[in-house]
């Protein structure tokens, strides 16, 4: 049998604490667990956290420069594949930093805009997943539908695994090489 890859490992471990606290919440949804924890796996590695380009080839960081990006290939006729793919990526990075550096996002005066944009985003992914005949328009719905409940999940979930102090998203790389 092989052993399981450090990745492997970690998303067991996130899996293992998304679900432990929706139990401690009493939110009973597995599916979103599952899938919150595979966010926190795939944020891991900090390159992710920016993986789009624009067309001049400049990294897109900002939530801004996401929401631009999509709207001008949703007003050109462009993919919207592509559009749904930077739609996920706004709801899944909102819900993370939301969820994981709370205080971070606050200091930067952009909780509440993560909350609004985060849940308008997963809201379009469910949209266009039924627009392109995809399963798991539900997920995104249900997502969009209860946002802040599941970014406060994911803040208690910090808060009861997580003993470090996470104040700055540089944090979670060294926090995670713990774990």
């Amino acid at each position: 049998m092989d052993r399981p890859s450090g990745l492997e490992k970690l998303r067991d471990f996130f899996r293992w604490a998304t679900r432990r606290s929706f139990w401690d919440l009493e939110i009973r949804e597995g599916l979103i667990s599952d899938y919150i924890a595979d966010v926190l796996t795939e944020f891991a590695r900090t390159e992710r956290l920016y993986p789009f380009r624009g067309k001049e080839g400049e990294r897109l960081e900002t939530v801004a420069e996401l929401l631009l990006e999509a709207n001008l290939l949703n007003l050109s006729g462009g993919s919207l594949q592509r559009e749904r793919e930077i739609r996920k990526h706004i709801g899944d990075y909102t819900l993370f930093m939301a969820g994981i550096f709370p205080e971070h996002v606050r200091r930067r005066s952009l909780f509440s805009y993560y909350l609004t944009e985060g849940s308008k985003a997963y809201w379009s992914v469910s949209e266009l997943d039924r627009a392109l005949l995809r399963p798991g328009a539900a997920l995104f719905e249900e997502l969009a539908l209860r946002f802040e409940l599941y970014v406060g999940a994911l803040n208690y979930m910090r808060k009861r695994f997580f003993r470090d102090s996470l104040g700055d998203p540089s944090d979670f790389p060294r926090l995670l090489k713990r774990i």
